[in-house]
């Protein structure tokens, strides 16, 4: 057996074991521990992004506070000049 892996016994309701059954007998997935792994490394990235998207929320709520905001005027010159150098670039 691997080093780097751990045997796990874990129970699922009828309906997500017949998903992992299903991915397994159609191909799309090797094995049972396939699809495991597979959602837990989805649900591993899901946390770090809600933990990114919070962090940004914190820091935006911070400067409404502090007043560090952009006017109207302000974010349509910045979008201009983010156009300006996107269509001067060949839009890459």
């Amino acid at each position: 057996m691997d080093e780097n892996l751990a045997v796990m016994i874990v129970s699922l309701p009828l309906a997500l074991e017949e998903f992992v059954r299903q991915r397994v007998a159609t191909g799309q997935s090797k094995s049972a521990d396939e699809v495991v792994c597979e959602g837990l490394r989805l649900l591993r990235e899901q946390e770090a992004w809600k933990s990114e998207a919070r962090k940004k929320i914190d820091e935006g709520w911070e400067e409404a506070h502090t007043t560090q905001l952009l006017t109207p005027e302000q974010v349509r010159q910045e979008l201009a000049d983010r156009k300006k150098v996107w269509m001067e670039h060949g839009r890459e």
